[in-house]
């Protein structure tokens, strides 16, 4: 018996959901991934993030080859055609993956589970609690994050999980295309300082553990190197919320005597990020709009970026004259990152202020962020 993992943003083999229980049902398994075509034609889609995804790929597909037996196997065109050849060149009786929750992955994603002739097989990974898991009493998505919150704490969470052992067949694999051939290359004067990958990822970690006991003190304070920069990692899966989660636990436990609030504070950005998955799980509207009814058909005349292109200028290059607003969008063109008190500042300074549509400020955000999450920019602008 053979399973395909279509594996798509958890670019790693440990506490791969997919990837575990398809080990733990059959002697063969093939890792896969297709890098979508329509996907890196996606206007929205800029140099940092592409970057960071190509090394982590670049990484996993490398590690996997060092283990004996072991290969990711890369294909490049539409997921649904490729899938359909790998399934027939290996006579495969299963397909697995991890759920994802973007209104294009939510799409895709059914178009495969409808069209093959296989059963598919689908997963929680990417989140501690997904879609529905937490309900108000009266069964409804919680709109309050603070409500939602204590629900968070409350429930039970699963621990990390190894891989059992598993052979690949000898399947056909591709290299992974360049940047250049993906269409990307590195804006002027651009500051790469990031390390993508699993071990880049597990070094974040152990750095972090030296920050995070003062993380509640330090993490207003943008000039301050002081929060874990782990969200491009938990993006593209290189770790798991739940080694995040549990790390942070053992670090409770190993300090008894300390002050530990600092790392309580710290996961609760992961019940924020939870949280904006569900409300663009429960409330998919509101990529394009208002997210609450009531602001729907009320919303302010705001100024597209075509028509106030001096002020949508002086605002994207940093020159707006406010040196705190001006600092941070400067930071984001040259790392891809911005220290998230001045996300919320520069956020709020472009709707409030500038009168500049939420919508175009999404899109910008989407292109310059390294970690560009729809749920959490969506949910931080609105």
């Amino acid at each position: 018996m053979t399973a395909i993992v279509w594996i798509r943003r958890s670019l790693r083999e440990h506490d791969n959901t997919a990837l575990v229980e398809a080990s733990e049902k059959h002697d063969e398994v093939i890792p896969f991934y297709v890098v979508d075509d329509e996907y890196f034609s996606n206007a929205e889609l800029g140099y940092p993030r592409v970057k960071f995804w190509r090394e982590s790929l670049t990484e996993f597909k490398k590690e996997m080859a060092e283990q004996d037996e072991k290969r990711l196997v890369v294909r490049k065109g539409t997921p649904l055609e490729e899938l359909e050849k790998i399934i027939a060149e290996a006579d495969a009786d299963a397909l697995y993956f991890n759920r994802d929750y973007t209104p294009y992955a939510r799409d895709r994603d059914q178009e495969v589970e409808e069209k093959l002739d296989i059963p598919v097989k689908t997963f929680k990974d990417l989140v501690m609690f997904e879609k529905k898991e937490i309900l108000t009493n009266s069964g409804t998505p919680y709109k309050v994050y603070s409500y939602y919150k204590k629900k968070w704490f409350k429930r039970d969470k699963r621990r990390p999980r190894t891989v059992e052992d598993y052979g690949v067949p000898e399947i056909e694999s591709r290299r992974v295309p360049s940047l250049e051939e993906l269409g990307f290359e590195a804006p002027d004067d651009f500051e790469w300082i990031w390390r993508p990958g699993r071990q880049g990822g597990k070094k974040r970690i152990e750095e972090f553990k030296d920050e995070i006991l003062n993380y509640d003190e330090n993490r207003d304070y943008a000039w301050k190197d002081s929060t874990s920069k782990l969200s491009p990692h938990l993006k593209f899966g290189t770790v798991s919320i739940r080694e995040v989660f549990w790390e942070a636990e053992r670090l409770k436990a190993r300090n008894p005597n300390d002050d530990t609030s600092g790392i309580k504070t710290w996961q609760e950005e992961l019940a924020w990020r939870d949280y904006y998955f569900q409300i663009l799980w429960n409330f998919p509207h509101s990529v394009h709009e208002p997210f609450m009814e009531k602001y729907r058909d009320n919303e302010p005349d705001w100024d597209r970026k075509e028509e106030a292109e001096e002020k949508w200028e002086a605002w994207v290059e940093g020159k707006t004259g406010y040196p705190f607003v001006d600092a941070g969008m400067r930071q984001l063109k040259k790392t891809g990152f911005m220290h998230n008190r001045l996300r919320m500042v520069v956020t709020n300074f472009s709707c409030k202020d500038l009168w500049l549509d939420w919508r175009d400020v999404h899109s910008y955000f989407s292109k310059m962020f390294v970690d560009a999450e729809i749920s959490a920019m969506v949910g931080g602008i609105q």
